[in-house]
């Protein structure tokens, strides 16, 4: 029986937050499930029928993080520009501030 592909990044990037959370986890059981066949594999002395399906959860779980890392790192960004932003407005007020006390005296 033919086993089906790992999700790339670029299909990741098109779901959201809750599609990604489901198939984290979809994939976790995925993973504990071939680890606990490989496991009786093992036990058996016998071979783990398509044993590259693990490679491919862990590439689909790999994927996920890389998408989800960032999508951090674009909120990070954003809020730190927004930060600077406000700094920026806030220095000026204080600059006209002084200025304006200034020419009172």
């Amino acid at each position: 029986e033919k086993v089906g592909r790992s999700w790339i990044t670029k299909e990741l990037r098109r779901k959201s937050y809750d599609d990604l959370n489901r198939l984290w986890y979809v994939l976790y059981k995925e993973k504990n499930m071939l680890s606990t066949e490989a496991h009786f594999a093992r036990r058996k002395q016998a071979y783990m029928v398509q044993p590259e399906r693990k490679k491919k959860v862990q590439k689909s779980m790999a994927a996920i993080k890389a998408v989800l890392g960032e999508r951090k790192t674009e909120k990070i960004n954003a809020h730190n520009l927004l930060m600077a932003e406000k700094e920026g407005e806030e220095e000026i007020a204080v600059i006209e501030e002084i200025a304006d006390t200034e020419e009172k005296k």
